[in-house]
């Protein structure tokens, strides 16, 4: 039992892993398999984790050392589980009397510490398991803020102005609007109903923004402006994060701060800290990137990414305010650099891990026991949360001059509950604001529409009628990082490198060592990262995704390299790479001879098909010699492996 965070940790990671196999297969979400799993195996459904156990035993041994002090539940602020009947528990006189009466009142003593230690051994191992596991989770999240604060650009900001603040304004505060008016009539305060509002107002912007990819409206015109709202979201979490500890009472305590008035002394606090945040951007820009560049070292950047991190919300917390506002200014801190990409693609495995684990703990959290003795008013509430969302989205995106079918769309695809909306859930929990069946309802609502949105997102952009959009190209520039800008207008000529393997990496240094400038665009970070450390640009991600191709200067693309091993990823790559640049001389690879023509149709200029490669190095080999006079292991035996 010493080792139970331990083996709580390898249960969540295996049933992740095997939800994220399945959901693949699927082609489905992982998230949404994280979510699930997560409610399979917790407290609320088969308990794999053992804390029912744990916490049984807690009670059985509390009421054990009961048994011998009838006053020691209620001086360490402990409580009897309700028998079957419904009436607590209480000690049987009998069983006391029979003690007192077969033990001396040394031995009854021995016994009563005994026992009031095993309640503290349980009470610390369960203090001890939860606390572990909660940091876990909160790591989880710190680090999805700090990817969200990285992605913050003023180019991004500038471009959904209109759609980030009024429509975002808008969408906010209907959704807080109705939902205090609802909740009261309810019978609910005030201060519930308002941190019910915030809390169902917020969306998803990593599992909207994945859906919108699947059904490829991710680039679209319509997508951009809804990205434009949800960034007002993710956005409002730091003034909400600020504020609501205030309205709960969970802040700093009076005559602790700067100020007497706690107010003001927030408001002070966090002008400091946006100082602290500005300082550190130029610092970074100036002084830490440029050398922390010029050594190459991947160790060094994810070091300095990590403690970047940690260190924002050690400042954030020292200052009074919530360490999640520490990890979101980390990210803007270390956004619009030349390492930018490069600490975004290192960070990203650590980030999957911990999200899976938050996913599967929030899912964890859903009890099934709950929704099985409350079912309608979680199916109403469900529905009523998510037709309020979709009202107050789809009013906003038309308010802000989106067509009525659009609206209607993309106001369905965020009309979910989101995942960092938990943090404010569980601190008014914590604070006493909600009570159980508010935080269980509300839980239940959020999980169940965050497993539900993909759905959501696919039925709202394919089935009501919406014109169909192409997606936005010609923006050269807009996603360029700055250096990668730099080094496209001073050498001659660009080239984009899609799928990093042999043939791809060879081809880009060649190319580098032309003169040309070279981005390199992959999946995976890890095959990345040697061509980072040499200066070559990189940028991880779909090289079919418009934004990726953007983002490695398509636009600015006189060639385009597709090496991917593949067949059926090249050719919708290639796709890509002619709609986002029509100019671009576009060079893919192909495995098998009959793919050849659709790539060519595709756009690509040259093919460069494997089979026919191998067919003609295997004819000329059979021309220079007899069948039977091939030399073992010869030159041009190697020759023809190698093509």
């Amino acid at each position: 039992m010493e080792n139970i965070f331990i083996l709580h940790i390898a249960i969540i990671l295996c049933a992740g892993l095997i939800a994220g196999w399945i959901c693949k297969r699927w082609n489905a979400s992982p998230l949404i398999g994280y979510l699930v799993v997560g409610a399979l195996i917790g407290p609320g459904g088969f308990d794999l984790t053992g804390s029912k156990v744990m916490k049984k035993a807690l009670d059985d041994a509390v009421e054990q050392a009961a048994e011998l002090d009838p006053n020691f539940a209620e001086t360490r602020d402990l409580s009897l589980d309700a028998s079957p009947d419904g009436k607590t528990q209480t000690p049987k006189n009998e069983t006391v009397a029979l003690l007192r009466k077969t033990l001396s009142e040394k031995e009854l003593a021995k016994e009563r510490a005994k026992r009031e230690e095993r309640v503290a051994e349980l009470q610390e191992e369960i203090r001890k398991d939860e606390f572990a596991l909660e940091a876990t989770t909160e790591f989880g999240v710190l680090l999805l803020l700090f990817a969200i604060g990285i992605e913050f650009t003023f180019d991004k900001l500038a471009a959904t102005a209109r759609y980030m603040f009024i429509g975002g304004s808008l969408q906010m505060g209907l959704t807080i609007l109705i939902s205090i008016a609802a909740n009261m009539l309810f019978g609910m305060s005030l201060t519930s109903s308002f941190v019910l509002g915030c809390v169902v107002a917020l969306s998803s912007t990593a599992l909207v923004y994945r859906s919108v990819q699947d059904v490829g409206q991710a680039d679209t015109k319509r997508a951009q402006a809804t990205v434009g709202l949800l960034i007002f979201q993710d956005l409002a979490l730091v003034p909400l994060l600020l504020i609501l500890p205030k309205i709960l009472g969970a802040g700093a305590d009076e005559g602790s701060g700067w100020f007497a008035n706690s107010w003001v002394d927030m408001a002070a606090k966090s002008g400091a800290f946006c100082a602290v945040v500005v300082l550190a951007k130029w610092a970074n820009v100036k002084l830490i990137v440029p050398r922390l560049a010029a050594l190459r070292s991947n160790e060094l950047v994810i070091l300095f990414a990590v403690f970047a991190l940690l260190g924002m919300c050690c400042v954030a917390e020292a200052l009074g305010l919530t360490p999640a506002l520490g990890a979101l200014a980390a990210g803007v801190a270390l956004g619009e650099n030349r390492l930018t990409r490069q600490i975004d693609a290192l960070v990203t495995p650590f980030r999957e891990a911990f999200s899976a684990i938050f996913f599967i703990s929030l899912g964890m959290m859903t009890d099934f026991s709950y929704v099985w003795q409350h079912p309608a008013l979680c199916a109403g509430a469900l529905i009523g949360a998510v037709a309020l969302k979709w009202g107050a989205a789809a009013t906003a995106l038309r308010v802000c001059g989106m067509d009525f079918r659009g609206a209607l769309g993309f106001g369905l695809s965020i009309s979910q509950v989101g995942e960092l909306a938990f943090m404010i859930l569980t601190l008014a929990y914590a604070q006493g604001a909600l009570s159980d069946v508010a935080y269980q309802t509300t839980l239940f609502v959020s999980v169940a529409s965050l497993a539900l949105t993909p759905n959501m997102v696919k039925f709202g952009l394919t089935k009501l009628g919406m014109e169909p959009e192409a997606p936005e190209i010609g923006r050269a520039d807009v996603c360029l990082d700055p250096e990668l800008a730099a080094a496209i207008n001073s050498k001659g000529g660009h080239a984009v490198v899609i799928g990093v393997g042999h043939i791809g990496g060879s081809l880009a240094e060649e190319l580098a060592a032309l003169g040309k400038s070279v981005c390199l665009i992959d999946m995976n970070p890890v095959n990345l990262q040697p061509f980072a450390q040499r200066g070559i640009a990189t940028a991880q991600g779909d090289g079919s995704d418009p934004e990726i191709l953007r983002t490695a200067g398509i636009g600015r693309a006189e060639l385009v390299a597709v090496t991917t091993p593949s067949d059926a990823v090249a050719l919708n790559v290639v796709k890509a790479c002619q709609q986002a640049n029509p100019t671009s001389v576009i060079l893919a690879r192909a495995r098998y001879r009959l793919n050849v023509a659709p790539m060519k149709r595709a756009g690509a200029e040259f093919v460069f098909c494997e089979e026919n490669n191998i067919c003609d190095s295997l004819l000329n080999l059979l021309k220079e010699y007899s069948l039977g006079g091939v030399r073992k292991n010869g030159p041009s035996c190697e020759c023809a492996a190698e093509t």
